[in-house]
């Protein structure tokens, strides 16, 4: 059997249908031991062993793992040690009797398969499961005995958690599952896995409860998952980009959190979840508008604070929107709208400046990108020191060396710290991108740019939608009859009585 029977497509048939298959895995393949050596090559990883069970030549079974995904220990106590000592087998007179007895607990282990394809046989190898296979029988049985290394589970890095759970998603999807087990209790609460990759065979897990959650959507996230044909999904991007309804908008159409308790929340809400293998995120789906502005601490405090700090992120999303644009208009187009005293000190304090206003801005606005982009690349204790670098030392030359006015260093100050209390970093990133996008439309038009740009951004944000759900609700959505509930405030708790409507949730009613 050549290797080119695997791996090499220009020696396969080229019949239509092995065309439409585009795939070059050993799905139907009979199970021996030669066909994995002859997929898996010489990898020097990859254990070989041939064992004679209770030293009988004529009972033969090869022992295939990866050195690094299984526990070594288990795979002796459990595996090699029964195979030789274990007296049922003894009694067994061919292979199909000891496969029998395998299968139904002579060998003891919790999570055990009978393989009769190469595919399976590889998938359950390479994802950390010890393989007895049988040549004879062309049979193979796994047990999952996965030994890896994994980072402990740790406080949220991106998400802190003032009076939240601490606890925080890891690159390990079955330690990232039993997180939201614990969590969530229910037994309507459904995990579905399906793989994605055609090479990194990339597990992603699909979270929702049977009972609560609308159907239509989760038949289509799993549609849209089993529709991706890509080589490896080892990045976040991997996998949100097939799965959104408009790939060319900068908002975010799904949210994404590293916090269990955020995450399971929104399970509860009726909404539908997606873990990746790998990957210490996880994704919300489908996502509103307000999600981004709502933070799990507004739930574990007092509802007027949290109502207040609510309030206080939509003003501040305002000002870092629009603050720079409105200041550019008012001082280039429109000097009749400020008040005498404050126009008398704009203007003393860009007399000796020899570059415009909206130059000035513009800079200003580019170089406080470049210092968000170098504080995210470098390590932190280097990044704290490029901040402080950049904000005090270079911000304070300028305004000496008079290159910019320190009302421009002001209205850049005030504008980054308004955009820093947004609890959803792909959101930040897209006003960020808007904020550059209103500052053009201020220096043409002023006002009226300012004012047209506005409505483009109202109309687009009301176009878009996400698995049937409007992006603008519930502002746009339900004639408004959510926007009382969990929008601009936070009412108690106890009279948040029933889910989000948008969604379409089998039970609307949240408590009783």
């Amino acid at each position: 059997m050549k290797f080119g029977k695997f791996y090499n497509r220009t020696k396969y048939s080229t019949t239509k249908s092995e065309k439409n298959k585009e795939t070059d895995e050993p799905t139907d393949t009979e199970v021996t031991s030669e066909n994995v050596k002859m997929v898996l090559s010489d990898s020097s990883d990859v254990n070989y062993q041939l064992y004679y069970i209770n030293g009988c030549r004529d009972l033969p079974v090869s022992v295939v793992f990866v050195d690094g995904l299984v526990d070594t220990k288990m795979v002796n106590d459990d595996i090699l040690k029964p195979l030789t000592q274990e007296k049922v087998l003894m009694e067994a007179k061919n292979l199909n009797s000891i496969i029998d007895l395998i299968e139904h607990g002579t060998i003891y282990h919790a999570s055990r398969k009978v393989r009769t394809n190469l595919g399976d046989t590889l998938a359950d190898i390479l994802s950390g499961a010890v393989a007895l296979i049988f040549d004879r029988e062309k049979k193979a049985i796994t047990f999952d005995i996965k030994g890896f290394e994994k980072r402990a589970i740790s406080e949220p890095t991106n998400e802190s958690a003032l009076k939240g759970s601490k606890d925080s998603f890891i690159e390990v999807l079955r330690v990232n599952t039993t997180l939201v087990r614990r969590k969530i209790r229910t037994p309507y609460l459904r995990i579905k896995e399906t793989i994605v990759g055609k090479q990194s065979k990339t597990t992603v897990a699909v979270i929702y409860i049977e009972n609560l959650a609308n159907k239509k959507i989760v038949e289509e996230v799993l549609k849209r998952l089993n529709k991706i044909n890509i080589d490896g999904a080892t990045t976040v991007g991997s996998i949100e980009e097939y799965i959104i309804d408009n790939k060319y908008t900068i908002f975010p159409l799904v949210s994404n959190t590293e916090r269990t308790d955020k995450f399971c929340h929104n399970i509860l809400e009726g909404r539908v979840g997606l873990i990746i293998d790998g990957l210490p995120t996880a994704y919300i789906i489908p996502a509103t508008i307000t999600m981004f502005f709502q933070a799990p601490e507004d739930y574990a405090q007092n509802f007027i604070i949290g109502s207040f700090l609510r309030c206080v992120r939509y003003a501040n999303s305002m000002i870092t929107l629009f603050l720079p644009a409105f200041y550019i208009s008012i001082t280039t187009f429109h000097q009749e709208m400020i008040p005498t005293l404050l126009a008398i000190t704009i203007i003393r304090s860009k007399a000796e400046v020899p570059f415009p206003t909206t130059t000035s801005i513009f800079f200003m606005l580019l170089a406080f990108e470049v210092l968000i982009e170098a504080g995210f690349r470098l390590p932190r204790t280097i990044g704290q020191t490029i901040s402080i670098i950049g904000a005090l030392v270079v911000g304070q030359a300028a305004v000496q060396a008079k290159i910019i006015s320190p009302v421009v260093v002001i209205i850049i100050a005030l504008t980054g710290m308004a955009g820093f209390t947004m609890p959803n970093q792909d959101f930040a990133n897209a006003i960020r991108l808007c904020r550059l996008l209103f500052v053009l439309c201020s220096a043409i038009a002023g006002l009226y740019g300012l004012s047209l740009g506005f409505v483009l951004l109202i109309y687009h944000l009301n176009t878009l939608e996400t698995y049937g759900v409007p992006y603008f609700s519930p502002f746009a959505a339900n004639e408004g009859r959510d926007i009382t509930h969990d929008t601009l405030i936070r009412v108690p708790l106890h009279l948040m009585k029933k889910r989000p409507s948008d969604l379409k949730t089998l039970n609307k009613k949240r408590q009783k």
